[in-house]
Parts: C-alpha cells; structure tokens; sequence
C-alpha cells in the first residue's frame, strides 16, 4: 500500500497528521469498497490529487498536480487516473501502479469537467475558457480533437455527460457572460457533430443523461434550479424544474434512479430530489463552506461528496452521506489543502 513516501515533501507534515487520525478509524461503511479519488483547487498552493480507502477513509496516497485542478476520472480499464488542471491549461496522468504523474496533456482554455466513454478509451473535457470539447485518447495520452459544443464562439462550455451506449454526448454551455442565456447541446461521440443545441437557462453547469438515454436533468446555477428535459427524440423538450438551492453544480443518479443528488454553492451545501415528485431534502455540513463535486458508491446507497473549508489555514474534507437517509455517515479531513472539489468513485480497490 503507498502511504507518506509518495507524497512531496511539501506534504509530509499533514499527510502524516491525516494518515494517524485515519488509521484508528473503524470501517465506518460496509459495503462500500473501492477508492475515491479527489483533487484539491486552491490558487497559489500545491495542488494535489489525493486517493481514499472508499470503506474506511484511510489515505493511501496524494501527488501534487497542475494549478487549480477541478475535475477527476479514472476510466475503466486503463489502470490512470486523469486530473484537469485548469489553470495549468493541462490534464495530468497518474499511473495507479507507480502512483505518479506520467504525463501532462496540454488542452484548452481551462480544462474543467471530465468524461470517460463507458470502455475507457476516450476522455471528454469541458473546455471552460472556450466553446469547445476536448477529446483525449487514453492509449496515447494525447489531445485528439477539439470539437465545438456551442454556434456560439463566446460560449463557455462547463461540462460533458456521455450515454452509457457511448454514442451520445452532451455538454452544458455558458452563454458569453454569467448572466447570458446558455445551452444544452448533443454531439456525436465519436465524430463530434453537433446533432442539436437548445437554450436552457441562466448559467447551466451540469447535465446528467439517465441510463435509458431518455431523460436529462441539467442544473442551472443563477436560477437555483435543476430542469428536466425529454431528450429521447430529435429535439428536446423540458418536462419539469425545481428550485433546489443556492447554485446547483453537480449531479449523480441513485441506481433505482429515484434519488437525483445536487451539489449546492451555498448552504445547505447538498440537495437530495425526488425524481418523481421534484421534492427536495438538503443535507448540511457544519463548519465548511461551499461543495464540491461527488459521485455515488457502486451500490448507489452513499453519496462522496467534497467540502472546501470555510478558512484556508483549516482542510477541507470528504463526508459520506447515506441517500435513504440524508445522514452524514463520515467525514475524512483531505491531506493537502483546504478546497477539495472534483469526487470520482471506482469500485475497484488501489493496492
């Protein structure tokens, strides 16, 4: 197991801090196995990516990384991890065998959320500063294309969600201000055509496409909200919306797909929607600030979900929330920094 001697020297102190805390710690969540891969943003700081033990909270590794590093993904099959650095206008690799970077893929304006299609060959990126999807090839590590998600030339294009067939692929853009009116395109995903493009609200920031291709739930962040649009024929049609809380970012599906979780910019800083009823339970954190992004277990019954801490002399941390009941079943102090953002979950086990 890779414990202190991966991490820089810059980290020594409070890994080793967070790695004795940890290491007392019973399995707080049966069940839940696997690792949870976090990278930390704040400016001006080292940077890192940081992986938990999914059933314990223990720390079993954290590298530094690019500048303000926003979004993570391990896609299957590829034994990598892959950090958009944001500020570093890169994507950074990690090898889970040596856990270290491998390789620095320069990208477009701002790198920002990620995507892998379901066999792991490909990695989208919102390219933030632009209206446009980068493509990564992960046998090579290289940018393969840029595709443009927006007719829009001052669009800014947040974030991807790709079907689970891997032949659809959707992203949420940014009108030219924050204030603008911004869009919901589809795309081919693997030639890049833009099939469509449809205005969907004041700032969207995530879009979640449900496993039957049918439905997409996209927040908006300067409306509060979350819409719900039919996308199973040529053109999309909303069908739904919800006020949620303050500044709606990420989304994940409960398996039973009856459970929509927002990541919220405010405080509560979590929201848990009842996609039939539109109903809304939030979840607070005392003492942190706003959320970051999360992912769910395997099994769908926990939530893993960042929270940046309110001064930057404290961590942030990673709580586990249980989706039936919207209780807070852990919280792991993050070893590095006090703003964990991006959250990815993989049933698989880091040895």
């Amino acid at each position: 197991m890779r414990k202190l001697a991966l991490v820089s020297t810059l980290l020594l102190i409070p890994l080793a801090l967070a790695a004795a805390a940890l290491s007392a710690r019973p399995k707080a969540i049966p069940g839940a196995s696997g690792t949870v891969w976090v990278v930390e943003r704040l400016d001006g700081a080292t940077n890192t990516l940081a992986a938990f033990d999914a059933s314990s909270g223990e720390v079993l590794g954290v590298v530094p990384v690019g500048r303000r590093p926003i979004g993570v993904i391990a896609p299957r099959g590829t034994g990598k991890v892959y950090s958009a650095d944001e500020r570093s206008n890169q994507v950074s690799v990690l090898s889970k065998d040596s856990f270290t970077i491998v390789k620095r893929i320069p990208m477009g304006t701002f790198p920002h959320h990620l995507m892998a299609g379901p066999d792991g060959d490909l990695v989208y990126v919102g390219q933030y500063g632009t209206n446009t999807i980068g493509v990564v090839d992960t046998s090579l590590d290289e940018k393969i294309a840029d595709w443009p998600a927006s007719a829009n030339p001052l669009a800014k294009t947040h974030a991807v969600w790709i079907s689970n067939n891997g032949k659809e692929l959707y992203a949420t853009n940014e009108g030219s201000t924050q204030a603008s009116v911004g869009t919901l395109s589809k795309l081919n995903a693997r030639t890049g055509e833009l099939i469509w493009e449809h205005s969907i609200g004041a700032r969207p920031s995530e879009v979640l496409v449900t496993a039957n291709r049918k439905l997409a739930y996209v927040s908006i962040r300067n409306e509060n909200k979350v819409k719900v649009l039919d996308v199973s024929g040529d053109e999309p049609v909303q069908i739904g919306e919800t006020v949620v809380g303050t500044m709606p970012d990420t989304l994940q599906l409960t398996n039973d797909g009856k459970t929509l979780v927002v990541g919220l910019r405010g405080t509560p800083q979590m929201a848990l929607m009842d996609t039939e009823t539109l109903a809304v339970r939030h979840v607070t954190f005392p003492g942190y600030g706003i959320s970051g992004h999360e992912w769910l277990s395997a099994n769908g019954k926990y939530t893993f979900i960042a929270l940046e801490a309110l001064v930057t002399t404290q961590p942030g941390a990673i709580a586990v929330v249980d989706n039936d009941s919207a209780e807070i079943v852990d919280t792991w102090p993050y070893p590095g920094g006090p703003w964990p953002h991006g959250v990815f979950y993989e049933p698989e086990v880091l040895r």
